[in-house]
């Protein structure tokens, strides 16, 4: 259950074909908190090219849809899986599941 005032988060795997550096999360980061409001991207230990993007319920479907197109500059990215557990995605991220 969820306390009031609070919204329930999920978790999107981004992946991208060259490795993002930490001026491509950041830059991801503000597009996407411009977009969707308050987001938190979280590097993958292990992939590069990995980033989970800490969101909502409302915005996650909008941002799984427009996980393709180039965010903040950086190269493009693609939505993998979006989840309400985030070690489901690293493991996701990392080579398992």
């Amino acid at each position: 259950m969820v306390a009031a005032g609070r919204k329930p988060k999920r978790y999107v795997l981004l992946l991208s074909e060259d490795e993002l550096t930490d001026a491509d999360r950041k830059g991801l980061a503000t597009a996407l908190e411009a977009k969707y409001g308050r987001v938190k991207v979280i590097p993958v230990e292990g992939n590069p090219r990995a980033v989970i993007v800490k969101t909502t319920n409302t915005a996650a479907p909008l941002l799984r849809e427009a996980g393709a197109e180039p965010a903040g500059g950086g190269p493009p990215l693609r939505t993998v899986l979006t989840s309400g557990s985030i070690g489901k995605l690293k493991s996701r991220a990392s080579g398992g599941v």
